[in-house]
């Protein structure tokens, strides 16, 4: 079953005011292209009134994996990335149940964030289980590419990390591709990925594909100095 369809099958619960006020960012993807001057920067200081970095999740889904790591660390903080509002609606309730503080989400496309972002803004960049678009006519929609990489490098610390997780090993070996043509990053591994990524928390996604007994990989990149 695909990831919109999983998406699908989730009830949609709108938040409650207090929960939306704490927890989300909703920001409309066609405002963000011609006037992204108008948004605040993706700053600690901004999101957070904190000056430590953030931890990011782009498309987090309903938020089982970073919901899981914001409980974890309560001295950390923490950024999803969704465009299905039916998934971060979930994502920001469970947020509020939770009784979290240092956890938001934005329903936004993440390419349209990039002019938002700063440098040494943040800690880890986290893509699990991205949408491989193997059609022709949309490749040109994944997340990981040239213009993704410029935008981390500016953003990270000068130690920070972007972790990828798929369990198509094509599309991982294509984004691998690019990741190992950017002097800007070097594997944190020996090996040129690894496989059964498997965090304290998984994805809706990861949890599904594991009942299939399917395969996933992975590889983490580490900001040069």
């Amino acid at each position: 079953m695909s990831r919109g369809r999983r998406i699908a099958r989730i009830k949609l619960v709108t938040p409650s005011p207090q929960a939306a006020q704490k927890h989300l960012l909703d920001w409309d993807n066609r405002s963000l292209f011609h006037n992204p001057e108008k948004y605040p920067a993706l700053t600690p200081e901004n999101l957070f009134q904190s000056s430590s970095p953030i931890v990011l999740e782009i498309g987090c889904g309903t938020g089982e994996f970073l919901i899981s790591s914001a409980a974890a660390q309560p001295k950390d903080y923490f950024i999803g990335v969704e465009i299905s509002r039916r998934a971060i609606y979930h994502a920001v309730n469970q947020s509020e149940i939770a009784s979290l503080d240092n956890i938001k989400f934005i329903k936004a496309d993440i390419r349209l964030l990039y002019p938002l972002m700063k440098p040494g803004s943040w800690q880890m960049i986290h893509l699990n289980y991205p949408d491989p678009n193997y059609s022709a006519g949309r490749r040109k929609h994944r997340i990981f590419d040239n213009r993704f990489l410029d935008a981390s490098h500016m953003a990270l610390t000068t130690d920070g990390q972007i972790s990828v997780v798929t369990d198509q090993l094509t599309f991982l070996q294509d984004m691998l591709e690019i990741a190992e043509n950017d002097q800007r990053f070097g594997k944190t591994h020996e090996e040129r990925y690894r496989e059964g990524f498997s965090p304290a928390q998984k994805t809706r996604f990861q949890q599904a594909w594991d009942r299939y007994q399917r395969t996933n990989y992975y590889f983490t990149l580490r900001k040069n100095t």
